[in-house]
């Protein structure tokens, strides 16, 4: 699966949100209910589920889901710096 797919059903499943609907240019502060706590439940999430680091700056940075996605291939392939 890819990592922007993987990143889109951990927003739908913790903000409720249609999958469908969100793709890479999808701009987070433009989702329902996203905000600094769901944010950081979706890093939390994701790090549990991939048991891997992402880094945190870069995440949190983030603007779009595919910014939020580029995060994550990056940590599963090894080639992020998680902080």
């Amino acid at each position: 699966m890819s990592a922007d797919r993987v990143v889109a059903e951990v927003v739908e499943q913790l903000l409720d949100v249609d999958a469908a609907e969100l793709t890479p240019a999808t701009v987070l502060g433009e989702i329902e209910g996203w905000d600094s706590v769901n944010q950081m439940r979706v890093l939390v999430f994701l790090e549990r589920e991939l048991d891997a680091a992402l880094d945190y700056e870069r995440f949190m940075g983030s603007a779009s889901l595919g910014e939020l996605a580029d995060v994550v291939a990056d940590a599963i392939t090894g080639t992020g710096t998680a902080a």
